[in-house]
């Protein structure tokens, strides 16, 4: 199958987002995440990173109208971390500036206290421990039980498969731009422009369309 993009590609003509020309009096927004793998946040100041000339708002898990639920197939994700934090850099804020330059220098302000937790990086072991994030889910395809009889030879064992995530040349972004009637245009860097509408939808409270 022909790759359609391939010629923009390579001749350097493709449009990404960072080419899109901005509309005068766009905001820029930059994350402030968590420093440790796993903890609970205790307090959190935004006073100062607010007081910067030039930083419009902070957003928390509490400024979302929606769900703070970002997971896709497994809703095991908060957008902003709430009471707890489970990787270094899981979101917890989302600062609203500017400029991406005042918004950076906002982030250095901002002061969080998180009580450290033990680091479980073994799902069964979580699951021993009743640590486990959200219950756990099993995909099934076919007549799994009765399709041992059918079989000549059944070899056991045991696999194990880290997180992936996909490595493409241009950098995580998005540019959102407020429409007619309430509606909302999203430019991102995406390979799934649905799943992004569908969770923007969840997220802001209504509907996809």
């Amino acid at each position: 199958m022909k790759n359609i993009d391939s010629k923009g590609h390579v001749t350097g003509k493709s449009i990404y987002l960072d080419d899109i020309p901005l509309i005068q009096g766009t905001q820029f927004g930059v994350v402030f995440d968590s420093p440790i793998a796993h903890g609970t946040i205790t307090s959190v100041d935004y006073s100062k990173a607010l007081a910067i000339p030039g930083v419009i708002k902070i957003i928390t898990h509490e400024d979302i109208p929606g769900e703070n639920q970002i997971g896709g197939i497994i809703p095991d994700e908060q957008l902003f971390a709430s009471t707890e934090v489970h990787f270094v850099g899981q979101p917890i804020a989302l600062i609203i500036a500017e400029s991406d330059q005042i918004a950076f220098e906002a982030r250095k302000c901002i002061e969080i206290k998180i009580s450290k937790k033990n680091i479980i990086v073994d799902p069964r072991e979580a699951q021993q421990k009743d640590l486990l994030i959200i219950p756990p889910r099993t995909f099934e395809l076919g007549d799994t039980e009765n399709s041992w009889g059918n079989c000549v030879h059944i070899f056991e064992g045991q696999a194990d498969s880290n997180g992936q995530e996909h490595l493409y040349i241009e950098t995580q972004g998005a540019y959102a731009i407020p429409m007619e009637n309430g509606h909302i245009r999203i430019s991102s860097s995406t390979q799934g422009p649905t799943a992004v509408q569908r969770i923007t939808a969840r997220e802001l409270g209504v509907g996809m369309h």
